[in-house]
This record gives C-alpha cells, sequence and structure tokens, in this order.
C-alpha cells in the first residue's frame, strides 16, 4: 500500500511540471504579442510623425524662401535708405531657414540636411558684402542682381523638396 501512494504521488509531480512550463511558455508569449502589438503602433505613430514633420519643414522653408525674394525687389539699385532695413530683413528670413535645416538634421541625423549648409554660407556673404557697400555708399545693383539670382536658385532648390 505504501508503494502505491509513493507512485502516485510522483506521477502527479511528473505530469505537474510540464503543465507548469507549457503555462509560463504560454505566458512569455502572449507578453511577447503584445509588445509587438504596441510597437507597431508606436512605432507607426513616430514614423508618421517624421514624415509629417518634414513635411512641415519644407513647407516653412519654402515660404520663408519667398518672403526673402520678394524683398529684393523692394532692393534699390543705389544705396536707398530702408536698404539696410529690407537686407536685415532677408537675413531673418534666411536664418529661419537654416534653423530649420539644422532642426531637421536634429531629427533625421547627418544625412537630414534639406539644403547645403554650403547655399546658406555663401548667401550669408552675399549679404554681408551687399551691406558693406551700402554703408560706403557704394552702388549695388551688381549685388542686388547677385542675390536675386542665388536667392531664386533657393527657390528651385526648395520647391523641389516636395
Amino acid at each position: 500500500m505504501y508503494h502505491r501512494y509513493t507512485s502516485r504521488s510522483e506521477g502527479l509531480q511528473t505530469t505537474g511540471a510540464p503543465r507548469l512550463q507549457e503555462r509560463i511558455r504560454n505566458i512569455l508569449l502572449l507578453v511577447l504579442v503584445v509588445a509587438c502589438i504596441l510597437l507597431a503602433i508606436f512605432g507607426g505613430r513616430a514614423m508618421g510623425f517624421q514624415a509629417e514633420t518634414e513635411s512641415t519643414f519644407i513647407r516653412r522653408m519654402q515660404t520663408e524662401c519667398n518672403d526673402a525674394l520678394s524683398l529684393t525687389g523692394a532692393l534699390s539699385r543705389t544705396a536707398g535708405a530702408n536698404s539696410a532695413a529690407t537686407i536685415g530683413r532677408i537675413r531673418s528670413h534666411l536664418y529661419a531657414m537654416d534653423t530649420i535645416n539644422q532642426l531637421n538634421v536634429g531629427l533625421q541625423g547627418a544625412g537630414g540636411y534639406l539644403i547645403s549648409t554650403d547655399v546658406f554660407t555663401s548667401l550669408y556673404s552675399l549679404l554681408d558684402d551687399y551691406s558693406d557697400k551700402l554703408i560706403t555708399g557704394m552702388q549695388t545693383g551688381d549685388l542686388q542682381t547677385e542675390l536675386t539670382t542665388s536667392l531664386t536658385a533657393l527657390a528651385d532648390l526648395v520647391n523641389q523638396l516636395d
């Protein structure tokens, strides 16, 4: 009789261990499935946010570039009274574009430049030359033409980003 009870209890222990392992495996599988679903939901939202952000940056850059380009028409070919203020406003639009470009690099990484930084560097240099000529009272007609041409090329680059 003693043998009968011990073998029965041993049998329950051996059949209980696989059930416990199966239950743990099922729980882990359920946790893994839930984690994958949550990752898909939040990952999809993050990718959508990134695409929407880049689109917003491009639209804002287009607006800033068009505003800067329209201001070049307000510059006079000679050192006019309001030319220095207009150059400052053009510079502020370029700075806004450059900042947006840098923000996109912060989000996208090193390959996230919408416009090359060389374009902004050359435009800043051109604006500095224009300001220097205004201060000295020299003719600015050639610089105004060059500025308009450079901003038109920049507008074309920004419009190609769509």
